[in-house]
């Protein structure tokens, strides 16, 4: 068990810092009991056990290394958009971050366009020191099937929910290029009726066999030259019971996101 924690036990951040190291120091502390107890004696009533492995010569302890992976990247990234915020402060530049306070008409509500119309305005998406300017259009959604939640094994989680496959085309038209690697799909959300928000169905490994098979996943360390586009796709978690309304662009903590009605 303390090996399946090792493996499972780090994908979330409620478990990261706090299930999953109280687990591990539990588990030592039960083991610790454990070899106090004198060693079995032949003869004694029932079947003595295999105790099997040692669980520091399985491969899976190896396992016990992703948070040390996922604080090296947090640190990277914080010691990455730090440089990049030193660099701009230095050079004078009068460009402005996506999601920091702009002009007043950035923040008024942004009236609702139709599915494939192109974001009125050009979008920043940074990666890397890098910013390119995107025009964003979502295109479709292809609604799936409550069974197609089957394959994951929970239904209590995904009760009362279905997939939602949505579509958004980008088109770098400005900006650094090439840039590489830009996040375009994790802007993008979903709002059911009442603007309920939609979740974004993440799966680890493999895809979900009802993908469509026009269904692009986005390549984080794709190399984007100017004029390239393309059209990604991403599942959503949605109320099985209410109608995807609209398709939302994120532009920050300071402005009204984009939104695309559905029809």
């Amino acid at each position: 068990m303390t090996g399946k924690t090792l493996w499972q036990g780090w994908w979330s951040p409620i478990s990261l810092v706090a299930i999953t190291p109280f687990t591990l120091i539990w588990n030592l502390t039960v083991r610790a009991k454990l070899n106090k107890l004198p060693p079995p004696v032949p003869g004694q009533p029932g079947p003595q056990l295999d105790p099997g492995v040692p669980l520091r010569r399985r491969p899976v302890v190896l396992a016990a290394l992703i948070p040390v992976v996922w604080l090296l990247f947090l640190v990277f990234q914080i010691a990455t958009h730090a440089g990049d915020s030193s660099d701009s402060a230095s050079s004078g530049s009068s460009s402005r971050v996506s999601g920091h306070p702009g002009t007043a008409d950035d923040d008024k509500p942004q009236k609702p366009q139709k599915l494939g119309q192109p974001s009125a305005e050009t979008q920043d998406v940074e990666r890397s020191g890098k910013t390119g300017k995107f025009t964003i259009t979502p295109q479709k959604v292809v609604m799936g099937k409550p069974s197609d939640l089957d394959e994951l094994k929970d239904k209590d989680k995904y009760a009362g929910q279905t997939i939602a496959w949505v579509y958004v085309n980008a088109k770098l038209v400005g900006g650094d290029a090439p840039v590489q690697g830009p996040m375009i799909m994790s802007n993008v959300g979903t709002l059911s009726g009442g603007n309920q928000p939609g979740t974004k169905l993440l799966i680890m490994f493999g895809d979900l066999g009802s993908k469509p098979a026009d269904c692009k996943s986005e390549d984080v360390d794709a190399t984007w030259q100017k004029g390239d586009e393309h059209t990604l796709c991403t599942p959503y978690l949605v109320p099985e019971a209410q109608k995807l309304t609209t398709v939302t662009y994120s532009r920050g903590w300071y402005k009204e996101p984009l939104k695309w009605d559905v029809g």
